[in-house]
């Protein structure tokens, strides 16, 4: 292909005027970069359309206190601490199921948390966060382009494999479950690796650290690609990269479980106690299940199966596949949710890897194959409209209390107000230090707020139901707005007669 400037300085192509330089000039750049254009377009439509359906889906409360209104408030707190130079704020939140103020760490070691509170300078609201999940999982597109293009070639698997990720249902389920710093993970990995594909190892090694910071277990998948590296550069002798991989995986997963989450939890990791019936059947219990098919139906089936045909590749995700087939939490074996983040990276890895040996013996059937399978399992099971599972629920039945959310967002944002909200609510009321999900410990806040639809049906009714009538006879709160089932208490200051004024 001859370039721009050869074109121009050709004989015939002389006297041509400004305006037909700049068309011949456009030409040219669609003709040269029309992959990456067409790349860049697929990205800023997934990119556009996911950050504005997370965002409205918060803003017509569809978003939950688990875990948008506790991811918010910690890296509010943290912002905060940055800006009011106040170190003990730094990561911290009031306890979800305590009345104590504690620091992350106490749940997870996910302190990825704190490169997020940077961009709070620019907008400090959980529609920051969503929209940079968005964003970081959209870019993910790039790393399977270029890793198709280097192992495939061409220009055909680039662009399907690009499509088929931003497609993937498991990956837009996680992106629009609230916030997670570990869905983060999806396009870090997938970075790291193909940083490693090129030798570029230092990017590699970025990546690598950003994966570990998200979450604790993420190291146990990183050093299962460690050893990977480590198997490829036998060869080589050179055995640095995986080394480093190996030895900073394994330190930061024991030290995160076995020091840090304990330190600031003041006991054991909670969620050890998913595992605790391990050996008492529990492989026929919930490896062997209905549900275990379904979920590898839906991570593997979008792209055919073909991820088994490179098991080294797909075998990186096996901690992670053990952590969620293992545990009684079922939701950890639900495509919905943030647990497949770490996997998904290596279904697409090994797919690419799979399809090299595939296209041996048919390059024209596979393309179409996973442009089928494709279309057919996003409107099996993604979220987009028309959809089986379509989510148009923020679209279409906006939570009539919106206004009513509006009113006393603006009216309570003095962020040393404590605050009390039901599930649905809290993510609206958690730019503060000091904030309660609505329960018993409503009397440390300084107001209730929430809707009786949310008491009387959520899953934890038994519990909350007699909370909210012992609120309604505390006489330490006055109803002070209600509109419907959305409700506002204020805590009453009573005076001490006793005590004379000055």
């Amino acid at each position: 292909m001859t370039s721009f400037t050869q074109e121009i300085n050709d004989p015939a192509q002389r006297g041509l005027n400004q305006a037909q330089l700049g068309e011949k000039y456009m030409k040219h750049i669609l003709r040269k970069y029309w992959m990456q254009i067409f790349l860049g377009v697929m990205i800023l439509a997934y990119v556009g359309y996911f950050s504005y359906l997370s965002v409205l889906r918060y803003r017509t409360i569809y978003a939950s206190y688990f875990d948008l209104g506790i991811m918010h408030q910690t890296v509010y707190n943290t912002y905060r601490a940055i800006v009011t130079m106040d170190p003990s704020r730094f990561l911290e939140l009031t306890n979800p199921f305590g009345a104590d103020q504690i620091k992350r760490m106490a749940i997870h070691n996910d302190i990825l948390l704190v490169l997020y509170s940077i961009f709070y300078i620019l907008c400090s609201g959980p529609e920051t966060l969503l929209i940079l999940q968005t964003i970081i999982l959209g870019s993910g597109a790039i790393a399977v382009f270029l890793l198709a293009k280097k192992v495939l070639g061409g220009r055909v698997f680039p662009l399907i494999f690009a499509f088929s990720y931003l497609m993937y249902s498991p990956m837009q389920r996680a992106n629009l479950f609230d916030f997670h710093a570990v869905t983060a993970t999806t396009s870090l990995l997938l970075f790291m690796f193909y940083f490693y594909e090129v030798k570029r190892y230092r990017l590699s090694l970025l990546f690598f650290v950003l994966s570990i910071l998200s979450k604790e277990q993420v190291a146990l998948t990183t050093f299962f690609f460690g050893a990977y590296a480590l198997f490829r550069s036998w060869k080589s002798k050179d055995f640095r990269f995986p080394v480093t991989i190996l030895l900073t995986s394994v330190i930061w997963f024991l030290l995160s479980v076995t020091v840090i989450i304990p330190y600031f939890r003041g006991g054991r990791h909670f969620a050890l106690g998913y595992y605790e019936d391990f050996g008492n059947g529990v492989i026929l219990k919930y490896v062997f299940h209905r549900d275990t098919y379904r979920y590898f139906l839906f991570l593997l089936g979008p792209l055919g199966f073909i991820s088994v045909l490179s098991p080294f590749e797909l075998l990186i995700s096996l901690p992670e596949f053990a952590i969620n087939l293992f545990s009684s939490n079922l939701n950890m074996r639900n495509i919905i949710y943030q647990y497949t983040s770490a996997i998904q990276p290596f279904v697409f890895i090994s797919a690419i890897y799979g399809t090299k040996k595939l296209v041996r013996y048919s390059k024209s059937v596979v393309p179409i194959v996973l442009i089928i399978l494709t279309f057919a399992f996003s409107f099996t099971k993604g979220p987009l409209p028309l959809s089986k599972e379509q989510e148009i629920h923020p679209f279409a039945y906006p939570q009539k209390e919106i206004r009513d959310v509006e009113l006393w967002f603006n009216i309570l944002k003095d962020e040393s107000i404590k605050i009390s909200a039901s599930g649905k609510l809290s993510p609206f009321f958690t730019s503060r230090r000091y904030f309660y999900d609505f329960s018993d410990r409503y009397t440390l806040a300084d107001y209730v707020v929430l809707r009786r639809t949310e008491v009387y049906n959520y899953p934890e009714k038994d519990t909350l139901i007699p909370v909210y009538e012992q609120l309604q006879k505390d006489d330490r709160f006055k109803l002070i707005y209600k509109n419907g089932d959305f409700e506002v208490y204020k805590k009453v200051k009573f005076s001490n007669p006793w005590v004379k004024s000055n």
